[in-house]
C-alpha cells in the first residue's frame, strides 16, 4: 500500500539537527491550520497550489524528503491535504517528526 512507504521517525536528542538535513522540506502544521514551509508561512489555497509551493521549496534539493511536524491539535484533514500535495509535487518520501512534550 501507499502508506507502507511512510517512514515514522521517533524523537531523538538530535531532532534539532535533523531539521537541518540538506534534503529536507520541513512543513509545520499548526493547531489553527496554518502551514509553514521551511519556516516560511504559506497559505493553503488548494492542493495543487500547495504542491507548487513544495516543488519550489525542494527545487534545489537532491531526493527531497517532506518532513511533517503536525501540532497535536492540528486536524487530521490538514495533514491529509498536505500529504496529497506532497504526492502531487512528486515527493515519494514523507516522514513524520514526532515531538515529545515535556510533562
Amino acid at each position: 500500500s501507499r502508506f507502507a512507504e511512510l517512514q515514522i521517525q521517533l524523537p531523538t536528542a538530535d531532532a534539532e539537527k535533523q531539521l537541518e538535513r540538506p534534503n529536507e522540506i520541513s512543513v509545520v502544521v499548526s493547531a489553527g491550520g496554518q502551514y509553514l514551509v521551511n519556516r516560511r508561512p504559506v497559505t493553503f489555497r488548494d492542493v495543487p497550489a500547495f504542491a507548487d509551493e513544495l516543488r519550489r521549496a525542494g527545487a534545489s534539493m537532491k531526493d527531497p524528503v517532506v518532513v511533517i511536524n503536525a501540532d497535536n491539535n492540528a486536524t487530521h484533514q490538514s495533514v491529509i491535504r498536505l500529504m496529497d500535495a506532497a504526492r502531487q509535487a512528486g515527493y515519494g518520501q514523507i516522514a513524520f517528526a514526532v515531538e515529545q512534550t515535556a510533562k
